[in-house]
């Protein structure tokens, strides 16, 4: 974007778009300022900081994000199926399930995405309150699982994994233990654990009953 020596224009489109295609792991003010031919002053006159770089361009990609909801589906099914949803976005735009961990919703698209599972839930008999407790629980295991997903897929073989390996088959109980598991996908895992978790949820939490918080004992 530099022509004769003088810095072509650009706006704060330009820069996010940019953004969107680097792709929030590599994301840095350097590499934007790179694809769009320009300093990174000039980016800055756009952006104040890198943190506010992630939050336009974390935003502009959950815009993409369209859920389907199924209204014959029960609450249970409804949040699994939430899940995956959310799971399957996440692992196709690497960073995300991170960014959504850290603070979430930011701006206007977690909003909509928010409000979006609370009016869902609302058709299943769940209030406001409610709706947003089931919906957090469910977004947080899926997020959290999902980066352990990608960091284990980004270890493979790796030293650290064959280390972990040999450790493990140092152990007759861990073998054994093993060997009973039948072979199975990252998302068949995740769909056990989802599963279990939206049922167990839902069982603690039907629709119409309120929000408690569990004693601990002191």
């Amino acid at each position: 974007m530099r022509t004769g020596g003088r810095t072509a224009m650009f706006t704060l489109h330009d820069v996010v778009e940019a953004g969107m295609r680097i792709g929030l792991v590599e994301l840095t003010m350097q590499k934007v300022a790179d694809a769009l031919g320009v300093t990174t002053a000039a980016v800055y006159r756009h952006v104040p900081s890198r943190s506010a770089l992630e939050s336009l361009v974390g935003e502009a990609i959950l815009a993409e994000l369209e859920l389907v909801d199924d209204p014959a589906e029960p609450a249970a099914a409804h949040l699994v199926s939430f899940a995956a949803q959310l799971r399957r976005f996440t692992l196709g735009h690497p960073g995300t399930a991170r960014y959504f961990l850290r603070l979430f919703p930011r701006g206007a698209s977690g909003i909509r995405l928010l409000e979006q599972q609370i009016t869902a839930l609302g058709r299943r008999g769940y209030d406001p309150a409610a709706a947003t407790v089931l919906s957090s629980a469910i977004a947080t295991i899926t997020l959290g699982v999902t980066v352990a997903e990608q960091e284990r897929a980004a270890l493979h073989g790796s030293a650290a994994e064959a280390e972990a390996l040999a450790a493990m088959a140092a152990s007759d109980l861990l073998l054994q233990a093993t060997a009973g598991i039948p072979a199975h996908t990252p998302e068949d895992y995740f769909v056990l654990l989802i599963t279990a978790t939206a049922e167990g949820l839902v069982a603690q939490l039907p629709p119409g009953r309120p929000i408690t918080v569990p004693r601990t004992a002191s």
